[in-house]
């Protein structure tokens, strides 16, 4: 049963650690899309919530990408 649970453990740690990589890079998308928005002047009210959005999203890549 310790085995087993061990294994589930190391399972769990990739799959956590490869969500949080596909999650980094989403929220570089993001947050690279925020910053065209705010370069444009027009469209600044509209960039500035994506590039908190994208800061959210680094967040909690690093959160789930973190080791116990």
């Amino acid at each position: 049963m310790r085995l087993l649970n061990g294994l589930l453990g190391v399972v769990t740690g990739i799959l956590t650690a490869l969500l949080g990589t596909v999650l980094g890079i989403l929220a570089a998308v993001v947050w690279l899309v925020g910053g065209v928005l705010c370069v444009t002047v027009i469209l600044l009210p509209l960039g500035i919530p994506v590039l908190k959005l994208g800061r959210r999203l680094f967040t909690l890549a690093g959160q789930l990408m973190h080791l116990p």
